[in-house]
């Protein structure tokens, strides 16, 4: 009996260890870093299709890669001159009309679309720019404010 608990009670030891929160990753303090952060992004893929006014970005992991691997959620606003709206909706991948909406799990963030905002964006996919099939890339009515989601499963 005496084995039993000590063998239950190091098994509990050993999984409160293990978290499924996700992690949270910023990239940058100030908007002059994350607006260089977004611009390496996309110059990996294409070319810039016009100025980034403003960026806002984090990367969520959900699992630690220790005991599998791990997924990552990647969510973006950029604030983009409206004269230069049009091109960045031309280098966007597909018109696309199958997508999820999710927000963030761990992270709680003011600047990231509702469910209802969403819902009114222009849905492409975020393959071309961002390298990833999963996820979107929404342009608002607004005509200058881009959302991005990329996630891998």
């Amino acid at each position: 009996m005496k084995t039993q608990w000590v063998f239950i009670l190091a098994i509990s030891f050993c999984l409160s260890g293990c978290d499924n929160s996700p992690y949270v990753h910023t990239f940058g303090e100030t908007s002059a870093e994350r607006v260089a952060v977004m611009t390496d992004i996309i110059k990996k893929r294409i070319s810039l299709p016009g100025s980034i006014l403003d960026a806002e970005c984090i990367e969520e992991q959900y699992g630690d890669g220790r005991f599998g691997p791990s997924d990552f959620a990647f969510f973006a606003k950029l604030v983009v001159e409206k004269a230069d709206f049009a091109t960045w909706k031309s280098s966007a991948g597909k018109r696309i009309s199958n997508w999820d909406y999710k927000s963030p799990k761990k992270a709680s963030l003011s600047w990231w679309s509702t469910k209802e905002q969403t819902n009114q964006l222009e849905m492409y996919s975020p393959k071309p720019m961002f390298g990833r099939s999963n996820g979107w890339v929404g342009f608002a009515a607004d005509g200058q404010t881009i959302y991005i989601l990329t996630f891998t499963m």
